[in-house]
């Protein structure tokens, strides 16, 4: 009937047509959701390689008056991934595919593309052990963003989604919505990393606020890392240590 009839061919051949449109689209789906990975894995690579030449940039800008472009940033940005993790606990951890061959030492800073994620605290040959922001035992310097008001950022074992800004003194402004940075005042974090913003603010003492403040990096969802290494830290630490023996 197909054969013979021109509009029996013409109606099958439009739905055949159709039928295989569909079937092709639902494959490129398939594929396109299974390449996804590469794909994010290679944004992570080209993010760090832009990290690290946006620092050689500003090192550059800084130092201008010299001829030499081998002049480098004070930070140097490695990609990894979180190969094991925990949240239900209140001493948190993670675990990352990169390690002592690598590059990476203790006190290095962990973030991702969402904000910060912790500190390195142990490393061996491959892999390094991180001490998240979602860790009794971690506490941060960080700053109110539009004002430069500084404190100590800690959690408190409960909800894996909010940690606790404290020593605000209490006349600050601070209102919801608010964005929470990494102040710089350490050898370990950038200053201005991304850690959060402002749930709650609570004046229960006369003295300082308990600023509760939900945390950008969702750590349940978090997958590819960079870890920052700071390159003048011993040098920084090593001062520091000498004025508090004198």
């Amino acid at each position: 009937m197909v054969e013979h009839n021109n509009y029996q061919r013409t109606v099958f051949f439009r739905h055949t047509a159709s039928f295989f449109c569909y079937i092709s689209s639902y494959v490129t789906d398939i594929q396109e959701y299974f390449s996804l990975k590469s794909v994010n894995d290679k944004l992570v690579e080209e993010n760090t390689n832009l990290k690290n030449r946006l620092e050689q940039l500003a090192a550059y800008r800084e130092h201008y008056y010299l001829d030499s472009l081998e002049i480098q940033g004070d930070y140097i940005y490695y990609k990894a991934k979180i190969v094991n993790s925990s949240f239900n606990k209140t001493k948190n951890y993670l675990t990352l595919n990169r390690g002592n061959n690598d590059g990476i030492r203790s006190e290095m800073a962990v973030c991702s593309k969402d904000g910060v994620i912790g500190v390195v605290k142990n490393t061996s040959n491959h892999f390094s052990f991180i001490i998240p922001l979602i860790n009794v035992n971690l506490r941060v310097s960080a700053k109110i963003k539009k004002n430069g008001y500084y404190g100590s950022l800690q959690w408190d074992g409960n909800d894996y989604r909010y940690s606790f800004l404290n020593d605000i003194p209490f006349h600050v402004n601070v209102e919801q919505g608010d964005t929470i940075v990494t102040s710089g005042h350490s050898s370990i974090f950038p200053e201005g990393e991304l850690i959060g913003f402002v749930e709650t603010v609570d004046r229960k003492t006369a003295n300082f606020l308990s600023i509760k403040v939900k945390l950008a990096t969702d750590f349940k969802r978090q997958s590819n890392v960079y870890i920052v290494a700071y390159r003048n830290q011993e040098e920084q630490k090593q001062l520091e240590q000498e004025g508090k023996n004198e």
